[in-house]
């Protein structure tokens, strides 16, 4: 998963306007936790999984033009990052994945 977004949010649990922490897999809203009173609201792992596989595949389809822009916009830094980039992608696929099946 990764790393949280926060946004000013009412609170369905306490009402409050407050700071939600907002925790993404891939493109998607996973979790929004209230930072006043701890609420958790969860998008059922399950229901996201058609949104996931769609957003997944927009995001490979999309992917080679969005390299090729990086690579005329800095191509020393596209070359230079690329095989770190290469080298996470698994992981980062992986780590989405083990959020939709079990969940957080």
């Amino acid at each position: 998963m990764e790393e949280p977004e926060y946004a000013d949010l009412t609170c369905t649990a306490c009402g409050r306007t407050a700071e939600h922490e907002l925790r993404h897999v891939g493109r998607l809203l996973a979790t929004t936790t209230c930072t006043a009173c701890g609420h958790v609201v969860e998008v059922v792992p399950r229901s996201m999984l058609t949104g996931y596989l769609h957003d997944l595949e927009h995001r490979v389809t999309s992917k080679p033009v969005r390299m090729a822009r990086r690579a005329r916009r800095d191509p020393l830094r596209f070359v230079r990052e690329l095989p770190g980039a290469l080298l996470r992608q698994p992981g980062k696929l992986l780590d989405e994945l083990g959020t939709l099946i079990r969940g957080r």
